[in-house]
């Protein structure tokens, strides 16, 4: 049974792939204002600094969510954030 859960609560939830293999925790979500629909999430792979990088998944990439935020893919299969996703399309 899926429960509702707060922002707070999944703001900084490790995030790993199919294969286990931690990826990064969770760092924002794109939200559309208009309906309240999380668009994207966005991952952080590291800490602070020069080798941080943004990861951009959607909703449905996401197999389950409990300790950890489990995907249905693979790392290689997710890409780095891009302008265009906070962008709203018509």
């Amino acid at each position: 049974m899926v429960q509702n859960m707060k922002v707070t609560d999944f703001l900084g939830k490790r995030v790993v792939d199919r294969k286990a293999i931690e990826i990064g925790k969770v760092n924002d979500l794109i939200i559309k204002p208009e309906t309240a629909v999380i668009k994207g999430i966005i991952i952080s792979t590291g800490d602070f600094g020069l080798r941080r990088t943004d990861l951009f998944i959607t909703p449905s990439q996401i197999e389950e969510v409990g300790d950890y935020v489990l995907l249905k893919n693979e790392k290689s299969d997710i890409r780095e954030v891009k302008d265009s996703d906070f962008e709203e399309k018509k």
